[in-house]
């Protein structure tokens, strides 16, 4: 059975994660995107697998540092879901690289938990959030995370909290500095300018409807489930948890908010909504409720290409 056989980690898991990724990857150049076949395409859709590989690495890295869940590898498996069943969000553009960046910015924040070097944490973080918004302005939001951190692990002095947007303002000064020395402010201005949109036409295209409506139940069950469970355990958990909660309704409310809703925005969910459903599922008291879960979304992900 799917379910049992990911409730460990071993490398034949990372082999066949990676598989499957590839299937979704290769349908979504094929059925999605189409572009024109040529030599160049080849080797820029190697470097974009060689990107992903890196991805997945770093979310794995991040979830078993911090101990968002336990050790399987659901997270893996569900990230690849997602990006099969949202084809749209596996294409190269400002967003991706802002995500990818934005995933160094997420390494460091949910790191503060250890007490360490809680300073440069918070600096790098909101540096990475800076660059991020280089690319796509929206990333922004992400300093909200920044500073929850910070009261939720009460670290909440005036000092604390001006360490972040010191570190999110550099990058910005310096592009800035770079722009005004090549004489096109205005294109410094036109990266950090947010252009929102509550037009959700798109969303309502079946390839994104109904795998959004079942995406959306699962979630709400998660956040229900484990948030009842985690009233009686530790303090360091419930803090993670609530940290996952406020990253999903930071990239909520980009998503709500940018004028690019073509799919590819619903990336910023891929993270924490991994986390939330391999702690909803590692709590489901039976396999057979495992099983359903992720056999649907697995036959979601691959139909995504039929509807």
């Amino acid at each position: 059975m799917i379910a049992n056989f990911f409730q460990k980690t071993k490398p034949i898991h990372a082999i066949i994660i990676s598989g499957l990724f590839l299937v979704y990857f290769l349908a979504a150049i094929f059925f999605v995107e189409q572009p024109p076949f040529s030599f160049l395409l080849i080797l820029k859709k190697l470097g974009l697998l060689l990107v992903f590989l890196v991805l997945f690495f770093i979310v794995r890295f991040i979830n078993r540092k911090n101990y968002l869940s336990e050790m399987n590898a659901y997270v893996l498996l569900i990230l690849a879901m997602l990006f099969g069943t949202f084809p749209r969000s596996v294409e190269m553009n400002d967003l991706f690289i802002a995500h990818f960046l934005l995933l160094f910015s997420f390494r460091r924040i949910y790191s503060v938990r250890t007490f360490k070097s809680v300073n440069q944490k918070l600096f790098d973080s909101g540096f990475w959030i800076g660059i991020a918004t280089l690319f796509y302005s929206w990333s922004a939001v992400f300093m909200l995370l920044v500073f929850a951190t910070a009261l939720v692990h009460k670290k909440n002095s005036i000092r604390i909290i001006l360490i972040p947007i010191v570190g999110f303002v550099t990058p910005l000064f310096l592009a800035f500095t770079y722009f005004f020395l090549t004489d096109d402010v205005a294109n410094f201005y036109q990266k950090l300018t947010f252009i929102y949109s509550f037009d959700f036409y798109k969303y309502l295209e079946l390839t994104v409807l109904v795998p959004i409506a079942v995406w959306s139940l699962l979630i709400f069950m998660s956040i229900g489930l484990v948030s009842i469970r985690l009233v009686s355990l530790s303090n360091d958990l419930k803090q993670s948890w609530l940290l996952v909660i406020i990253h999903f309704l930071c990239a909520g409310y980009i998503i709500i908010m940018t004028a690019s809703k073509g799919g590819s925005e619903l990336l910023f969910l891929f993270f924490p909504v991994a986390i939330m459903l391999t702690n909803y599922l590692q709590l489901l008291n039976r396999n057979i409720f495992r099983e359903i879960v992720v056999y649907t979304l697995l036959v979601l992900s691959l139909s995504a290409y039929a509807l």
